[in-house]
């Protein structure tokens, strides 16, 4: 008994000389206070698990410190001031989590009050900045849990109508899509908190770099980026064209993080760190010169050719195989009329959404029908119009998803078949390994088709005009833009045919329009965006949007109308970064990571 009394003992002064050396180390003051415990030593008990508790609120692990303070106060100890303090670190913490959330919503469509965008992971920054990396994780992740259950909770209506899945599951399935898109932020704290101590490098340098990074690397089902809060600041988009989405989120991040530096500073009547007046003369040079590339590409977009353009947004909502029986040459003779409106307003090239051509197209036509069919698609119009129509080869059993060109003489001058399907939408996927589970859920969704790939991206010309097609959501994925910048020949126009009648007057129809003005500033091209019922839409290269259209949900509006845009864009020529910039980037931000990171640590 004696010996064991003695071993006791001896373990304690161990561990109060590991704790006395690592002062720091929570695993070291746990284990003293585990061991004081075996030695029945009250005192040290106390001892080590108040401290324990501050480190644990030191590093923003503020429920475990509230668990340790519960044992401290178990064995009597007073530590009502300190669980105070500690409530109130974590009250603090959890409200700046959800302030970044609130003020990135409203950053976002619809709202668009992009000045929010500049400060609103500040708060956040603020708490995770001193915290251990796993607490920065945890909070980081919360807060991307958050806004992206604002971004997409039209994932609800869509499953719940299209779909036909009951409300419970359809919640539990938007619940675990957030959670995982919301991994992003998590990593982007989680990593510069890591970095920041372990390697000490600002987080004014890692944080810029691994949000960019953490965006690229990360597979969305629906993408999106940080940079979207600011779409409408089209100074501030510019640098997509060296980096893509990731160079503008960045840049906006390092704006936030310099900005809560400079409030930290004044508010504790400091100086200006050193870090953040650099960070602010390097905002100042990115933002500065790429306002003199937009003043180069306004140049060279004023002396390019220029075409009056027509979308027709038919504002349809989904057109099943029943509404082409009973309503499809109604359809048909609508927007015959509505062409011929356009081109009554001097519009040169008239653009129709997706699949708004009601019946299946015949890949083989190599004319358009002529004016006394009643598929005729022009009455007196003779300009170039551009339709989405679902198209196949007579007798055969392949559909596809496609954009038809027809030239002013009636001839069809090409098609693109959309090559990035949506999943559910226009195929089931593993369904090929799951044929009845397959057919399960195509019964449930009546009014998806299965749709063909197309073999990639093409460049459909007619006269001058050398348009390069996007259809539904592949204008918002960066890895379009790659495709359409390796086209030789390059296009001078860029042209979206979606239906958004799916996502109803919710925010997804907004948010696309936002992500997809990057692929004009990337490429250096006007766009043009032709949407089933909103929001249409015809920009600049310099991500400008110049004509917006309504936004229209069919089954609550129940007479809506066609909306007729026209606008002026130009068939630009110029060079775009394009090719090299935006699939770098990653890699250049992961290898400064990787120098910066062994520098600092080799120095120590």
């Amino acid at each position: 008994m004696e010996v064991a009394r003695k071993a006791t003992k001896r373990a304690l002064r161990e561990a109060q000389r590991e704790a006395s050396r690592a002062s720091g180390d929570t695993a070291a003051w746990r284990a003293l206070a585990l061991r004081a415990k075996a030695a029945d030593d009250r005192d040290e008990q106390v001892r080590a698990w108040t401290r324990l508790a501050h480190l644990q609120a030191e590093g923003g692990a503020y429920l475990a410190s509230l668990r340790s303070l519960a044992r401290a106060r178990a064995l009597g100890a007073d530590v009502a001031r300190l669980r105070t303090g500690v409530w109130r670190q974590l009250g603090l913490a959890s409200g700046s989590v959800v302030l970044s959330a609130a003020l990135m919503a409203a950053a976002v469509p619809p709202l668009d009050l992009w000045p929010l965008g500049l400060v609103a992971v500040a708060p956040l920054y603020i708490f995770v900045r001193t915290m251990a990396p796993a607490q920065a994780l945890a909070y980081g992740w919360v807060t991307g849990l958050l806004i992206n259950l604002h971004g997409f909770g039209w994932g609800l209506t869509v499953m719940e109508r299209f779909g036909h899945v009951d409300s419970l599951p359809a919640m539990g399935a938007l619940l675990v899509l957030c959670a995982y898109q919301g991994v992003v932020f998590g990593i982007w704290t989680g990593v510069s908190a890591l970095l920041a101590r372990r390697a000490r490098v600002p987080w004014l340098v890692v944080a810029p770099l691994v949000m960019a990074l953490a965006e690229a690397v990360l597979p969305f089902l629906f993408p999106w980026s940080f940079g979207v809060m600011v779409w409408r600041a089209w100074p501030l988009l510019q640098v997509a064209e060296l980096g893509g989405p990731g160079a503008v989120s960045a840049l906006i991040v390092l704006v936030n993080l310099t900005l809560a530096e400079v409030w930290l500073a004044r508010s504790r009547r400091e100086a200006i760190g050193r870090p953040a007046r650099v960070a602010a003369v390097v905002i100042l040079g990115i933002v500065g010169l790429g306002l003199v590339r937009a003043g180069h590409v306004a140049w060279l977009r004023a002396r390019a050719p220029h075409l009056q353009v027509g979308v027709l947004q038919p504002n349809f909502g989904i057109v099943s195989a029943d509404d082409r029986k009973l309503h499809g040459q109604e359809y048909i003779n609508l927007l015959r009329t509505k062409t011929d409106e356009l081109g009554q307003r001097g519009a040169q090239l008239v653009v129709w959404p997706e699949s708004a051509f009601p019946f299946l197209f015949d890949r083989q036509l190599e004319r358009e029908f002529a004016g006394s069919n009643p598929w005729a698609l022009r009455g007196s119009y003779r300009g170039t119009l551009l339709l989405g129509a679902l198209t196949h080869q007579f007798g055969g059993a392949d559909v596809y998803n496609s954009a038809v060109l027809v030239a002013p003489d009636g001839r069809i001058a090409g098609r693109y078949d959309k090559v990035r399907l949506m999943a559910f939408g226009e195929y089931v996927p593993l369904a090929d390994r799951f044929p009845e589970w397959a057919g399960r859920v195509r019964k449930r969704m009546p009014d998806s088709s299965d749709i063909v790939p197309g073999k990639g991206a093409a460049v459909l010309e007619s006269g001058p005009l050398r348009v390069a097609p996007m259809i539904c959501y592949e204008d918002i994925l960066p890895e379009t833009g790659q495709d359409i910048a390796d086209l030789d020949p390059r296009p001078n126009l860029l042209v979206t045919l979606a239906n958004h009648t799916w996502f109803g007057d919710s925010l997804a129809p907004r948010l696309a329009l936002a992500l997809a003005t990057l692929r004009s500033v990337e490429l250096r091209r006007d766009l043009v965006r032709a949407t089933s019922t909103g929001v249409s839409s015809i920009g600049d290269a310099l991500g400008r949007v110049h004509v917006e259209g309504p936004l229209l949900d069919p089954p609550r509006d129940r007479a809506p109308k066609p909306a007729l845009l026209d606008g002026d864009v130009a068939l630009m020529e110029g060079f775009s970064l394009a090719p090299w910039g935006p699939p770098v980037f990653p890699y250049a931000c992961a290898l400064a990571l990787a120098v910066v990171a062994s520098k600092r640590r080799g120095s120590k």
